[in-house]
């Protein structure tokens, strides 16, 4: 049996024990999705792609407790590896207040809280660059916390007051291979050092037109989690204090929505002598329902940051701006074509054009 097989069906009886008796009580369901991607890259090849297959399940296990496991699928660019994307368990404790356990989308804006690892869940095939998930080349954002989570919501004047506050472990990087090797580490099982990271977002939606606002912050001690790193510190010290804060706005109306987060990352070099930085993040999307079926979607992103932020530099991050257009076609409820190209404007380096076309469903 290969490593893949092993790997597989490892995962299979882990899903099927997350979702065990009684079985006809789950919510059950699978996201997939397969795409053909281009670009004027020179050098590029065109090709086809398996997107990850997103197997999810939650139950209420009895009047005030659910539980909630997802798993996904996915080609990391040599074998296929199976995720554990979020587990957790909640109660209810009071009309205003939840009680969670486990590891969670980090409630940091609109999208990550909002469009899970399905990709029919969103217009665009592609979510905003910078909040791609850790293991992607231009992640920034731990969008992933294991700890404790408190949520809940309540009238409040002409609309409704909701809040999530969690506190998890703080995330790391291993600088072993060099800057921009690795991954946003979210360590599951242990945390580098006892720092812990508390966040907390809070949103306001009217009653009268369909309008949220949210405010959030996430405050973490990113911690070299490798042994003779190029930082030059040991395993456990801090690499970067850093402070996300940022403001989200969700419009959703009968044809036309808007989504627009704005980010601020200050980051205080601790393994260095390059000081504190403040780097930005930010996008506005607009789309517009045409037909029932048939949506045009526009995206404006932009990554700027000073070239001596400490952060960036462990990440390998680089500075750019896109344009994505893209056209949505929902053949049911439960799949949708999509079409999209894709302008990238580095700030430094040649622009180059992505086109791509995706299939994406759902089994429910």
């Amino acid at each position: 049996m290969n490593k893949w097989s092993q790997k597989l069906i490892t995962g299979i009886l882990l899903f099927l024990a997350a979702v065990a008796t009684p079985v006809w009580a789950v919510n059950f369901g699978v996201f997939g999705d397969i795409s053909y991607t281009d670009s004027n890259v020179s050098g590029a090849t065109n090709a086809f792609a398996l997107g990850g297959l997103d197997l999810y399940a939650q139950e209420s296990i009895d009047e005030n407790t659910r539980a909630f496991v997802e798993l996904v699928i996915e080609n990391n660019g040599s074998e296929f590896v199976i995720d554990l994307e979020r587990l957790w368990i909640s109660r209810s404790v009071s009309d205003s207040m939840n009680i969670s356990a486990g590891r969670f989308h980090t409630p940091l804006g609109y999208w990550n809280r909002s469009y899970h690892h399905g990709a029919l869940l969103f217009d665009t095939i592609t979510r905003p660059a910078f909040l791609e998930y850790e293991d992607a080349g231009t992640a920034i954002l731990p969008l992933h916390i294991v700890g404790l989570m408190f949520d809940g919501d309540m009238t409040m004047g002409d609309g409704n007051l909701a809040y999530e506050f969690g506190i998890g472990n703080g995330p790391s990087y291993d600088t072993s291979g060099g800057y921009g090797s690795s991954e946003i580490n979210i360590n599951n099982t242990s945390d580098p050092n006892r720092a812990k990271s508390p966040v907390l977002r809070v949103t306001y939606a009217l009653d009268a037109i369909p309008l949220q606002f949210g405010v959030f912050g996430m405050s973490n001690n990113v911690a070299e989690s490798g042994t003779g790193g190029a930082s030059g510190v040991a395993a456990g010290e801090t690499l970067v204090q850093q402070t996300i804060a940022g403001v989200d706005l969700n419009y959703s109306g009968e044809r036309f929505d808007a989504i627009a987060e704005y980010f601020q990352l200050k980051n205080d070099d601790k393994y260095g002598s390059t000081g504190s930085h403040t780097g930005t993040a930010y996008y506005l999307q607009f789309g517009y329902q045409i037909t029932e079926r048939f949506k045009p979607v526009y995206r404006y992103e932009s990554l700027e940051f000073n070239d001596n932020d400490a952060y960036f530099t462990l990440l390998g991050s680089r500075q750019e701006k896109r344009h994505v257009a893209a056209l949505r076609y929902d053949l049911d409820d439960s799949n949708a074509l999509k079409l999209q190209v894709t302008n990238v404007r580095p700030k430094s380096g040649e622009s180059s054009r992505e086109y791509a076309i995706q299939w994406a469903f759902l089994i429910p």
